[in-house]
């Protein structure tokens, strides 16, 4: 988690957009909440989700039920219902579950539904109790990708993703234009592994890129990373953390050997939104019927530089990287997106 001035910044800028209203039911003075995630152990996504509402659990009082999916189609709707009839506040991560709530949202007028990393397609009906954040995962990407370009000693690199959806395209695109930026020349493997928890997939494609000359990989892909950076451990190579960051995650587990192999991490800043809406819950704000994009200038999304980054990746590349990110905040690089404008 960050400091408390940036959850402070995300509960503003949530704040900002409010315009929800309905009837509102808590257990006591705290917050009804049912987190709706993939499953827990990747490292990355589904648990910066947890280790966000548990920390508003204890600041909060938070009443948190966690329901998991697997990224099993079988199950969306009934883990959907069972948190639909059972809480007031009912977080959806990411896209998976977008069509099931669009089907079903409006039944539930008295529930408010918080999808994050993703968005709904508001023509589908009557979806005012829904709000949807997303992240500008493109901008911290062409970080990771200009700062994989500077740092490859090959000149070849490579991305993982999972499932092919609209938020791993984001990544793969703002990683490929970072990377040109720094070396138009680069050589960029680009595999995904229809899949967010099949390891062995991510070993398999681990191996063929570490075979194939690539010496940094930029894996988004859920529990498939942790394959991935198996490879990249045994082969010496560098990997880009993704969501959260994986080194400080790895080292404070006691793995320094992995820990080492995570040059940075593009972070989804998942934990900090996730508090600042319960944060707006217990407050009785509540936000609905809009979607908030959320980037580099909103701190939603940021690239991790830790001591481990600031001690091997060389002064000039930093600054070059700091740079890069003024001039996306300020709006003089538009970093290209597989999002289309919402509406």
């Amino acid at each position: 988690m960050k400091k408390i001035a940036s959850i402070l910044l995300i509960t503003m800028i949530l704040l900002l957009t409010a315009c929800g209203g309905g009837k509102i039911s808590y257990v006591g003075d705290s917050p009804n909440v049912a987190l709706i995630i993939a499953n827990r152990g990747d490292k990355g996504f589904n648990d910066s989700a947890v280790i966000g509402m548990n920390v508003s659990v204890q600041d909060h009082g938070t009443n948190l039920t966690i329901l998991e999916h697997d990224n099993n189609p079988d199950n969306y709707e009934k883990v959907f219902m069972d948190a639909a009839k059972g809480y007031n506040h009912v977080i959806i991560t990411s896209s998976m579950m977008k069509e099931t709530l669009e089907a079903h949202a409006a039944e539930y007028p008295d529930v408010k539904f918080l999808m994050y990393d993703g968005e709904v397609d508001w023509d589908k009906g009557d979806l005012s109790n829904v709000y949807c954040i997303i992240f500008s995962a493109n901008e911290v990407s062409y970080l990771a990708g200009y700062l994989a370009a500077a740092m490859s000693k090959t000149s070849k690199i490579g991305f993982v993703g999972g499932m092919k959806n609209t938020n791993i395209d984001d990544f793969a695109i703002g990683f490929e234009a970072g990377a040109k930026e720094k070396n138009p020349s680069i050589q960029i493997s680009l595999e995904y592994a229809d899949s967010f928890n099949d390891q062995e997939k991510g070993k398999e494609i681990a191996k063929r890129m570490a075979d194939g000359g690539v010496d940094i990989i930029f894996s988004a892909a859920g529990a498939v990373n942790l394959g991935v950076l198996d490879v990249v451990a045994e082969n010496d190579l560098y990997m880009i953390g993704v969501d959260t960051d994986q080194y400080a995650l790895f080292k404070a587990e006691g793995k320094e050997d992995l820990a080492k192999c995570i040059i940075t991490s593009a972070m989804k800043d998942i934990g900090d939104v996730l508090y600042g809406a319960v944060d707006n819950y217990t407050k009785r704000e509540v936000i609905t019927g809009e979607s908030k994009t959320i980037g580099l200038a909103e701190g939603g999304v940021s690239l991790a530089k830790n001591d481990y980054y600031k001690e091997i990746v060389p002064q000039a590349i930093q600054d070059e990287i700091d740079e890069l990110e003024d001039k996306i905040i300020k709006g003089e690089i538009e970093v290209p997106t597989a999002r289309k404008p919402s509406p």
